[in-house]
C-alpha cells in the first residue's frame, strides 16, 4: 500500500525495468512497484517531487520519504509506539495536542522558516529532504550533493530544456507564471505551454516586462492585479487554511492568482531554483566570494529578515555545523541550497495547492543540481552579471528585455519601507491571526 503526494517524472522509463504486472499509468503504481522489489534504493532512481508513506503488509513494515530537495512537505511525530505522518505539521497537532515552538518562531522571525529539521510545534519533526525514514527508527539520506561533472555551457543548457519537458509531463493542461525576469522567462520560452500568467498589484508589478517576455515567447498572457487591502486578506486566509505562519508576503498573490486562474488549469511552470544554483542573490553571494567572513552574526546580518532578533543556540549550531571547514562561497551555496530554498519551495506548494494547483519547479532538479554544485563561482558570477548560464541561453532565445531589466525579485510591497520593517509588519499581522501573539 502507498500513500502519495507528488509526481515522479522519469516513471514512464522505470517501468521498463520493473518485473511488475501494472494496472493503471499512474506514477504512483511505479513509485509502488519499485519500493516494493527494490526497497529505499529506489529512491535515488527518482526525479520528481513527492512526499510518501509505503507500507509491506506481509511485514507490516513501513517506509517513509521526501525528496531530494524538500518540494514535498512531510512531518512526523514519534513517542513511545505511537508514530503519526503526514503532509501538515497542524494536522498532526490536533491529534497530539503539541505547543508552538518558541524557538521556531524567533527563527521563522529571521530566516522565515524554522531550521531544517523542525516544525513550528514541539515534539512533531520536519522530515529533511533526500531522506527517508523506517518503521525500525533508521532515518538515513538517501541523498547527497556532489559535483559530478566539468562545467560546459551545452551541457547546462541540455539539461535544462531536458528538465522543462519532464515537468510538463501531465494528463491536464499545463500553463507558466512570468514575470520580467529572466527566470521565468527562460521557462516559459524553452516550454511548450501556451498561456502564462503574471501577478502583481497596481503599485507594483511587472506587466510590462512580462507582457515583453511573453510576446517574444509567443504565449497569450492573463493578468491578475490586486489591492494591497486584498493582499493582506490574502494573508488571513492563508493563515486560516495552514494554522501555523506562512513565510513570504507574496506567497498571498500566488494563492489569489492561482484562484483566478480557469478552473481546468491544474499545472503551472515556475522560475524558483534559479538564483540558488546560478547565485542569482548577486549581493550576498558577491560578499561570500569576497571571504569577507567575520563570524555567523555578520552573516545574518547580510541575510536575515528581522533586524531585531537574534539566532537561536540551536540556528547557531546548525549553521556552524553548516561552515564547519567550508570556504565562505560553499558555505553560502549549501545555505541557500539547504535552508533558504526549501522554505521558498514550501510558500509556493502551500500556496498553490491551497488553491488546488500544482505548482513544478523545472530549475530544481536532480541533473541540474548536481550538475552545478561546487562549480567556481566566477562560471556564474562576475563583477557586473550573475545566473552568467542562463543568460547566455536567454541571448540565444532573443530575450534581451529580460536580459537589461534590473533584477528585483517577486516583491509584494505597497509603498517604499525597509525590507526589515516590511516583514516585521508582515509577521505581526500573521502571529495576530493565528493567536500567538
Amino acid at each position: 500500500m502507498i500513500i502519495f503526494n507528488g509526481e515522479i517524472y522519469n516513471h514512464v522509463n522505470l517501468r521498463a525495468d520493473l518485473q511488475w504486472k501494472f494496472q493503471t499509468e499512474s506514477d504512483s503504481e511505479t513509485l509502488l512497484a519499485g519500493l516494493a522489489i527494490e526497497g529505499h534504493n529506489f529512491l535515488r532512481k527518482l526525479n520528481g517531487m513527492f512526499a510518501f508513506v509505503f507500507l509491506d503488509r506481509s511485514s507490516n513494515h513501513w517506509i517513509a520519504a521526501r525528496d531530494a530537495f524538500g518540494i514535498k512537505p512531510l512531518f512526523i511525530h514519534r513517542s513511545g509506539l505511537l508514530t503519526i505522518i503526514g503532509s501538515e505539521a497542524p494536522a498532526i497537532r490536533d491529534l497530539v495536542n503539541a505547543s508552538p515552538s518558541e524557538a521556531s518562531i524567533d527563527e521563522w522571525r529571521l530566516i522565515r522558516r524554522p531550521i531544517p529539521g523542525k516544525s513550528f510545534f514541539e515534539g512533531i519533526e520536519e522530515v529533511l529532504p533526500g531522506t527517508y525514514v523506517k518503521s525500525n527508527n533508521e532515518s538515513r539520506k538517501y541523498r547527497e550533493r556532489s559535483q559530478v561533472a566539468t562545467f560546459s555551457q551545452e551541457g547546462f543548457e541540455e539539461k535544462l530544456i531536458t528538465s522543462v519537458k519532464a515537468h510538463e509531463l501531465s494528463d491536464v493542461p499545463v500553463t507558466a507564471f512570468l514575470s520580467g525576469g529572466l527566470d521565468s522567462a527562460v521557462v516559459c520560452a524553452l516550454s511548450s505551454v501556451t498561456t502564462v500568467h503574471t501577478i502583481g498589484m497596481g503599485c507594483n508589478n511587472e506587466f510590462d516586462g512580462a507582457t515583453e517576455n511573453a510576446t517574444i515567447a509567443r504565449k497569450k498572457i492573463t493578468y491578475h492585479e490586486f489591492t494591497p487591502q486584498e493582499l493582506i486578506q490574502s494573508w488571513r486566509d492563508l493563515v486560516r487554511i495552514r494554522r501555523e505562519p506562512i513565510s513570504v508576503p507574496n506567497e498571498g498573490l500566488i494563492y489569489m492568482g492561482c484562484r483566478e486562474m480557469p478552473i481546468e488549469t491544474k499545472v503551472i511552470l515556475t522560475g524558483e531554483g534559479a538564483d540558488e544554483l546560478l547565485f542569482g542573490y548577486d549581493r550576498i553571494f558577491r560578499w561570500a566570494v569576497g571571504n569577507n567572513w567575520h563570524g555567523m552574526q555578520d552573516f545574518l546580518e547580510c541575510y536575515g529578515y528581522s533586524g531585531k532578533r537574534s539566532m537561536t543556540e540551536r540556528l547557531k549550531d546548525y549553521l556552524e555545523e553548516m561552515k564547519a571547514n567550508k570556504s565562505v562561497i560553499e558555505f553560502a551555496e549549501d545555505f541557500f541550497l539547504y535552508v533558504h530554498l526549501p522554505g521558498l519551495l514550501r510558500r509556493m506548494d502551500s500556496a498553490t495547492m491551497a488553491a488546488s494547483r500544482e505548482a513544478r519547479v523545472p530549475f530544481v532538479c536532480t541533473s541540474l543540481m548536481d550538475y552545478m554544485y561546487r562549480q567556481p563561482a566566477e562560471l556564474r558570477l562576475s563583477d557586473t552579471e550573475s545566473k552568467i548560464p542562463l543568460r547566455r541561453l536567454a541571448k540565444k532565445l532573443r530575450l534581451s528585455g529580460a536580459l537589461e531589466r534590473k533584477k528585483i525579485g517577486f516583491s509584494a510591497s505597497s509603498r517604499q519601507i525597509d525590507r526589515k520593517a516590511e516583514y516585521e509588519e508582515f509577521q505581526e499581522i500573521v502571529m495576530e491571526n493565528l493567536g500567538w501573539l
